[in-house]
């Protein structure tokens, strides 16, 4: 209207200075006309300047609404995995917060949850908003408002959630109290989320320096029973095989042949950091049963008391040299009781994935804390749990888009390495690196996590107490982002970590 008015004026003007001169020259007349010409050209800019600037204010409209949509799904994503956990009120509150946390302050918006459903989880979000306009002010137009939806729903692709769970002595007391109490939290919540119970899978492996195995079977075809793989005679005889050394030794008091207790040593570099199958084309891919030595064998690398078990230090009479070569000093011997080649494999037993939850729940409840900590050899052993091959074969494809697997590795302590464990002595060298024996398992440890990652498999991980920085900053790199590494101080904090980590498996998706 105002742009019109003026073009009036201008053309009225023209038309008056042609009457008051009606004999004028033609270059006067050129003047007078040019003159018009000039006025009615700037006065028409200004209404093309306002569409322009009609055109910026819109394209600032879209924007700020585009801002406020992201910031909107965004907040639903992040709020429905919280259904399970918080009040409707709760909800509300950390929309609300998110979304303004993440528009410019110059967005005014309103956040209204419309719908909340709790079985399964799903959310519907509105928001209003306003921008505040600059051309259209011209027109009396101060403000423009717009609107934005979103909604998210729990998916139903099923899950499998593998639990490595530190059982290493630090864990005791309250802390195992806590981790237990923390673990079986998480289970129940996974289970009041899954609307089909064959969707849920979980299993569990506890470590500390070694891992056990779910059953003693030595017939398993991936175990080292041949002694195929070259670290399998380490500190044995030189024509050993450990099962043999395990059926030779009598117990002392049942003289029964001693049984292997399911321990497993880590595979030679860099098949430990792999979930490589057991293959005869590569002796190296099989497992070792943890064979731990007499301290005074010959063949040993130490001669101290420490694991001591063999009554007498010589071959017994009548043996052939064979024999010797085979049994060394292990032929048909009695060992000291609390000794012997199981010493120390005391940890918890794997639990493979399974979809009874009680099972699961049992197996939390049996845990308990000796020992030190080996976090490579956990996290190995967590990826392994959720593969398709041996050793463990519950688990889907990793090709499979209906089904997502996730790792949750949790340590109250650093890498440590004493006596012999997983890599036999310190000794043999097969954990030495360019630095300390604790800073080649992180490095392992990382690799380990990098070799889940690869099969997209979804990492968390927990840092609880003060462990330290390099072991914190290995266990915040192992996750799969920087939000999914956890560091609570607290039995409380361990509780409300592993709670939100629950509410966040509920696999999630935004819906139209």
């Amino acid at each position: 209207m105002l742009a019109s008015s003026l073009l009036r004026l201008a053309r009225n003007k023209a038309r008056r200075l042609q009457r008051s001169a009606p004999f004028q020259t033609g270059r006067s007349f050129a003047k007078d006309e040019s003159g018009a010409i000039a006025i009615i050209f700037a006065l028409t800019l200004i209404p093309i300047l306002l569409l322009i600037g009609v055109a910026i204010d819109y394209s600032r409209i879209a924007l700020d609404r585009s801002e406020v949509q992201t910031a909107l799904d965004a907040a639903t994503l992040a709020a429905v995995k919280k259904v399970g956990i918080l009040n409707d009120s709760e909800i509300r509150s950390m929309i609300g917060a998110y979304v303004a946390a993440n528009t410019p302050n110059s967005i005014k918006t309103n956040i209204d949850v419309v719908e909340i459903k709790r079985n399964p989880n799903a959310l519907r979000v509105q928001a209003s908003g306003e921008t505040k306009t600059t051309f259209m002010l011209l027109a009396d137009v101060e403000k423009a408002d717009f609107k934005a939806d979103s909604s998210a729903v729990a998916s139903d692709k099923s899950i499998e959630v593998s639990l490595v769970l530190d059982n290493s002595g630090s864990m005791g007391g309250s802390r195992l109290w806590a981790l237990k109490n923390a673990a079986k939290e998480l289970v129940t919540i996974l289970e009041e989320n899954q609307q089909n119970s064959e969707d849920l899978s979980i299993g569990i492996v506890p470590f500390n320096h070694l891992v056990r195995l779910d059953s003693n079977d030595t017939s398993r075809s991936w175990l080292d029973k041949d002694a195929s793989a070259s670290i399998h005679r380490n500190n044995l005889p030189p024509k050993s095989k450990r099962f043999d050394l395990f059926s030779i030794l009598k117990d002392p008091y049942t003289y029964k042949a001693e049984e292997w207790e399911g321990c497993v040593e880590a595979r030679k570099h860099p098949q430990d950091i792999k979930d490589t199958a057991a293959s005869s084309g590569n002796p190296e891919t099989f497992f070792q049963p943890f064979f731990y030595p007499d301290t005074r064998e010959p063949n040993n690398r130490y001669d101290n008391s420490y694991n001591d078990y063999l009554p007498k230090n010589d071959y017994p009479s009548g043996m052939t040299w064979t024999e010797k070569k085979k049994y060394g000093w292990y032929y048909k011997q009695k060992f000291s009781k609390g000794r012997g080649p199981n010493y120390s494999c005391y940890v918890q037993r794997i639990l493979p994935l399974t979809t009874n939850m009680n099972t699961v729940r049992s197996h939390i409840n049996s845990l308990s804390a000796n020992g030190n900590t080996n976090i490579h050899l956990g996290t190995i052993w967590g990826l392994r749990l959720l593969s398709q091959q041996a050793p463990y074969t519950q688990g889907k494809s990793y090709d499979d888009d209906e089904n997502v697997k996730f790792m949750i590795v949790m340590s109250d302590g650093a890498n440590t390495y004493g006596g012999y464990q997983a890599y036999g002595w310190a000794a043999d060298g097969r954990i030495s690196g360019s630095g300390s024996t604790t800073s080649e398992m992180n490095k392992r440890t990382l690799e380990a996590c990098t070799a889940a990652k690869d099969k997209e498999v979804i990492v968390y991980t927990i840092a609880y107490g003060n462990i330290g920085s390099s072991t914190t900053k290995m266990l915040r790199d192992c996750a799969t982002l920087p939000e999914n590494a956890f560091t609570p101080q607290s039995t409380s904090d361990m509780i409300n970590v592993f709670k939100e980590i629950a509410a966040a498996l509920n696999v999630i998706r935004l819906t139209d």
